[in-house]
């Protein structure tokens, strides 16, 4: 596998990560909710919940950013590229 190959499946394998995460973040919310018992406890579970929700998709969006540069980018660009990367993913993906 090229080095072009391997940071695009890694950045596609994390993004599905997240996306995943998203889900369950989603699920787990509704879930809350449906036993929240006023109006207070459900907005401070959609603050929670929406925050993670929110970082994560930042980091989705970050994520499908370097894949658009990674797929444009020169041969001589992909060791700078692969540190880059390297150092924004989280370290159980490297």
């Amino acid at each position: 596998m090229s080095l072009r190959e391997s940071l695009l499946n890694k950045l596609q394998t994390q993004t599905e990560h997240w996306s995943r995460q998203i889900d369950q973040l989603r699920a787990e919310a509704d879930a809350k909710m449906a036993k929240a018992e006023d109006d207070k406890a459900e907005a401070e579970i959609q603050k929670e919940f929406s925050e993670k929700i929110q970082s994560l998709e930042d980091q989705i969006e970050t994520a499908r950013t370097k894949l658009g540069e990674l797929k444009e980018s020169g041969e001589d660009q992909l060791d700078n590229l692969k540190q880059r990367i390297d150092e924004w993913l989280p370290s159980n993906t490297n």
